[in-house]
């Protein structure tokens, strides 16, 4: 079993020479297969960030793309229908509020050498709709590396672990809680999901809070440690 890389998060060039480098490997009969890496952490953590910078550095050379997990949220009339309705909608955000199944379907998809050829779709999230956006995403057959970015894509969870095996190689990036708080914080003042600073620490606090935690106690050892300075 191999050991645990760790990499700092502001060492993009390395963390693209690692994508570059299974890129070569996994092809070198000339396939041209896709590679897929999973990035994980905590709300907060930087994932976001962290990804666009790779898909820059990677730049024309090996043509990129970020698939996020946020395009799989149940959108909200879904989330209405469930029994425990209340505390969904309360807890959106939290794994049961995401179609994992149909999540990981499309990362099926999109390992499967056949459909290199072809255009895949997928959904990202308008935060200010509050609701995924069908076919935002367009994975053309000139990309060869996606990443795909969520909270969730290392847990040990059903369904989501299965993930892991369409990947070339996991990672996780790991923040400090105070500081994914106050990122949070801002984040959801910023986007009108709260109206003052009190109440963004309190959801920031909260919900996000409580899944922070559970990522960080029912997540895979991933390949790949990305530490936060």
């Amino acid at each position: 079993m191999n050991s645990q890389v760790k990499v700092n998060n502001d060492d993009i060039k390395k963390l693209a020479s690692r994508v570059k480098n299974i890129y070569k490997s996994k092809n070198q009969d000339g396939s041209g297969c896709r590679v897929l890496i999973s990035l994980a952490g905590v709300p907060g953590s930087g994932k976001s960030k962290l990804s666009d910078e790779l898909v820059k550095e990677l730049g024309d050379g090996l043509r990129s793309i970020v698939v996020p997990q946020d395009g799989f949220h149940l959108y909200r009339r879904e989330l209405e229908q469930l029994n425990n309705a209340p505390d969904a909608i309360r807890r959106r955000g939290a794994p049961f509020t995401f179609n994992a199944s149909r999540f990981v379907e499309l990362i099926k998809q999109l390992a499967d050498p056949k459909s290199s050829s072809a255009v895949i779709r997928a959904p990202s999230f308008d935060h200010k709709l509050k609701d995924p956006v069908e076919d935002d995403i367009l994975v053309a057959p000139d990309v060869k590396a996606v990443i795909i970015e969520g909270n969730y894509v290392s847990l040990k969870d059903p369904v989501w672990t299965d993930i892991e095996k369409f990947m070339d190689e996991t990672w996780f990036i790991y923040t400090d809680l105070d500081t994914t708080c106050d990122r949070l914080a801002n984040r959801h003042l910023e986007a009108g999901i709260v109206s003052t600073k009190d109440e963004a620490i309190k959801r920031a606090q909260g919900s996000d809070y409580e899944n922070s935690l559970y990522i960080l106690s029912h997540s895979k050892c991933t390949d790949v440690c990305i530490m936060t300075k």
